[in-house]
């Protein structure tokens, strides 16, 4: 719904390199927070399976910024947006270089994290972890039963979980497995 030319054709460009990349970098003005159209690109970047890393710049002209100011608003957009919450968050300045290699650092650790081979044994001990602490809901009939989970992909990290009636499993408990292995 964007009218203008000069934000269709960004909007469209952007949609074709986040299809290219491997890692995005979503720059977001620290005086301005984040607008509903930066949400809309960092979830376009979720469902793509590319890594995200947000940058907040001009962090040096916040004023009024404590120690807790950068958690603060971490907390609040991931209130808004949930799926920001394994998301690493840097607070860079680009007119004075400030944590501008922390923020490749950190590009680089996702990138690395994305190409990540997770041992059965263990993914195997998380799905246990997960069961214990909350069974799947059981219908009326046979019961739903988790065998074992297997990691089957990378870039992005895909894992698949065996069980008796896998059709059975409500969207819910799948975010909560899901949620569970990304920590």
């Amino acid at each position: 719904r964007v009218h203008e030319d000069v934000e269709f054709y960004s909007t469209l460009r952007t949609a074709r390199a986040v299809e290219r990349a491997d890692v995005c970098i979503l720059v977001v003005d620290a005086t301005e927070g984040m607008h509903v159209q930066d949400l809309r690109i960092a979830n376009q970047v979720w469902d793509r399976g590319a890594g995200l890393v947000v940058a907040v710049n001009k962090w040096d002209l916040v004023e009024e910024k404590d120690a807790n100011t950068a958690v603060r608003g971490e907390r609040e957009l991931k209130a808004r947006a949930p799926f920001l919450e394994f998301i690493p968050f840097v607070y860079v300045s680009a007119l004075t270089g400030q944590r501008m290699t922390r923020l490749l650092d950190v590009v680089l650790q996702v990138a690395a994290e994305r190409t990540k081979r997770v041992p059965t044994a263990e993914v195997n001990r998380v799905l246990e972890s997960l069961v214990e602490q909350q069974q799947p809901p059981q219908p009326v009939g046979e019961s739903v039963r988790l065998f074992f989970a297997t990691q089957i992909g990378t870039a992005p990290p895909r894992f698949a979980v065996v069980s008796n009636r896998p059709d059975a499993i409500p969207e819910a408990y799948t975010r909560y497995l899901a949620r569970g292995f990304r920590e």
